[in-house]
């Protein structure tokens, strides 16, 4: 069995079972015989480029995806290694928890020394910014709106707004912001 053929049996196996699809259920919305499918599950098939392109379209993936080495379905980043942004002279870090940048999405952790200021950049127009307090308490203030969070409190709000966040107590506060970007057509 060649790398490609065994990442195809793989990758189409897993794709089918993660969906809820029999072998037969994807034969009939792929077009394909079921007895082809079991062919290339097996590692045994050298299917044409049509054959995998209505795989891929059956499975709402790119057909590199079909072929490509299996990619492992957890990722671990330890704490040290996540990308951290000092702000404030120091008294503000924004800790990015995606390890892999998704387009239109930013997932932080905001920790805050001792009454820290953290002054927000307005994002583009459209976009929801939605935080939470996590340990202590933050003032969030949106354009001269104040809003204290305690700890499981969430604010939603428009992200495109001048905004900042600042700690309200003698000892740290943390916060996880959720920032999903207004994206253009």
């Amino acid at each position: 069995m060649t790398e490609i053929s065994k990442n195809l049996a793989g990758n189409l196996e897993y794709l089918r079972k993660a969906r809820g699809l029999t072998q037969g259920q994807l034969a009939h919305v792929s077009g394909i015989p079921r007895t082809t499918l079991s062919h290339i599950e097996s590692g045994a098939g050298n299917p044409s480029l049509i054959t995998l392109s209505k795989l891929a379209v059956a499975l709402g993936v790119h057909y590199e995806e079909l072929l490509s080495a299996p990619r492992p379905s957890c990722h671990l980043v330890r704490s040290h290694n996540l990308r951290k942004h000092h702000r404030s002279q120091g008294k503000a870090t924004k800790v990015e928890l995606l390890p892999k940048p998704v387009p239109g999405l930013q997932f932080e952790r905001l920790e805050l020394k001792a009454h820290a200021l953290l002054i927000g950049t307005p994002h583009a127009q459209g976009t929801r910014e939605y935080f939470t307090c996590t340990k202590g308490s933050i003032m969030v203030r949106v354009e001269g709106d104040e809003y204290v969070l305690s700890e499981g409190d969430v604010l939603a709000f428009p992200g495109d707004r001048k905004h900042a966040y600042m700690s309200q107590q003698d000892s740290p506060s943390e916060g996880i912001s959720i920032v999903i970007l207004h994206v253009l057509d």
